[in-house]
């Protein structure tokens, strides 16, 4: 599987870096697959946070250097549906640490829950693929400029079906915040200016439409740069 070229941004010029955007990535069938084994973790793998809950797989980020004291990426990523292995195959980490990622971040949101515009900071290489189970979301994207506050609109928005993969690297990831939203519905004046609708269906191709959210599970791939050699988690 190779990548698509990044998504087009008008005004937006970016010598290296960008957006891309793959629908079905995954089928029902491992949607169903990856639903079911993050529901059946144990309960001290939940992290319950103001806005929404998560689990953190491939080992443990120390808050003082960021690097990464690793624990192996549980089967239900590394063998069926060897999610790692594809998004490694894709291309998208080629230019990272290890050619591929080692740590997954997967977040919980419900209706009305959501993230506020943030960065991933730099303990990550300038990659990250995401992957959403369940239900859609509506990422807001907006232009970053250090010691200046967050305008108080998106500059664009990004539609993440279910099963979809977005892929943000290069200047892209360095360049924007995204967030998600506190909200129950997205209407069509929540999206403006849809940076992916030339490549959406079904009912998120209807740009009349109002779309009730539902349980959304993303899988937030990405590779930590530095890892501790003489330390490994038991998974």
């Amino acid at each position: 599987m190779s990548l698509p070229p990044p998504l087009s941004m008008p005004g937006q010029a970016m010598s290296h870096g960008g957006f891309v955007y793959m629908p079905a990535f995954i089928s029902e069938a491992e949607e169903t697959q990856l639903l079911a084994k993050i529901d059946t973790a144990p309960k001290t793998r939940w992290k319950q946070l103001a806005h929404r809950r998560l689990q953190m797989w491939g080992g443990t980020l120390t808050e003082r250097t960021g690097t990464l004291i690793p624990e192996p990426l549980p089967p239900w990523m590394t063998a069926y549906p060897a999610l790692v292995e594809r998004l490694a195959a894709s291309g998208a980490f080629r230019e990272s640490s290890h050619q591929a990622p080692n740590h997954c971040l997967v977040n919980d949101y419900f209706p009305g829950q959501g993230i506020l515009p943030h960065t991933d900071g730099p303990a990550y290489d300038p990659v990250v693929a995401t992957i959403s189970l369940g239900g859609h979301t509506v990422l807001d994207i907006y232009e970053h400029t250090p010691d200046k506050p967050t305008p108080a609109q998106p500059s664009f928005v990004i539609v993440q079906e279910p099963r979809s993969l977005l892929i943000t690297y290069g200047e892209a990831y360095t360049r924007f915040k995204h967030g998600i939203a506190e909200r129950v519905h997205d209407t069509p004046e929540d999206r403006v200016h849809v940076l992916n609708a030339s490549h959406l269906s079904g009912v998120y191709a209807d740009p009349q439409a109002t779309w009730t959210r539902e349980r959304r599970v993303s899988l937030t791939f990405r590779d930590v740069a530095r890892v501790h050699k003489g330390l490994m988690l038991r998974p």
